[in-house]
């Protein structure tokens, strides 16, 4: 009896020194799932609506050689949108998935991953979102558009498209709004805005009330 349990503990001691080195496989992503996304799409975990368009191209042959350089530009925009979601709502606020996201001069005004990182400290006015989501929503129509007769979309195919596009956008910039702006509601003063400045030279000088 005593040579049985003996050896019942020595492989239960051998079990977990083997293992007290191992690890999970794969990289760590905390509670939102893998930043890569669950398609071609980057972060698509976060948009039924960027996957289903995505794969609304994905069986079908583009009539025009700038077909294939839209449709990537166009998946860029939606991972994009989608990651910039991703590390939005992420409890952490660490600058995940859109780190890994380059600047394009055809729809960025600026690095999404700076923009992310601004919302993080409630410092992004008002007028920054609705530029930079402004651009990427004409742009993002404008290569739809393409898409559609590239790739031969039927009609029916076209307006699910576009409406996948929209909902996509409206998400990301709902989430943007409600998380991005100053904690009061209003936009602080931001050094890179053009704003006016009185002189301090007139500063103390009252209104002239009289004639030329």
């Amino acid at each position: 009896m005593a040579v049985v349990i003996s050896l019942i503990a020595g492989y239960m001691a051998y079990v977990l020194i083997s293992r007290r080195k191992t690890v999970p496989s794969g990289k760590w992503e905390g509670f939102q799932g893998p930043s890569m996304g669950v398609s071609d799409i980057s972060c698509g975990q976060e948009s039924s609506d960027a996957v289903a368009l995505s794969d609304l191209f994905a069986n079908k042959q583009s009539s025009t050689s700038e077909g294939p350089s839209d449709l990537k530009e166009f998946k860029f925009i939606l991972s994009k949108l989608c990651c910039m979601k991703h590390d939005l709502v992420s409890p952490s606020q660490v600058l995940d998935s859109t780190m890994k996201l380059p600047f394009a001069n055809s729809h960025d005004r600026e690095l999404v991953a700076n923009t992310v990182a601004r919302c993080f400290t409630k410092s992004v006015p008002m007028r920054d979102l609705d530029i930079s989501f402004g651009t990427w929503k004409d742009r993002g129509y404008e290569l739809l558009n393409k898409l559609c007769t590239s790739y031969n979309l039927t009609n029916e195919e076209s307006e699910r498209a576009r409406g996948f596009f929209k909902a996509c956008w409206m998400d990301t910039f709902i989430v943007a709004k409600q998380l991005c702006g100053t904690p009061d509601g209003k936009d602080t003063v931001n050094p890179r805005e053009i704003k006016g400045r009185t002189p301090e030279r007139i500063e103390a000088l009252g209104t002239y009330g009289g004639y030329y």
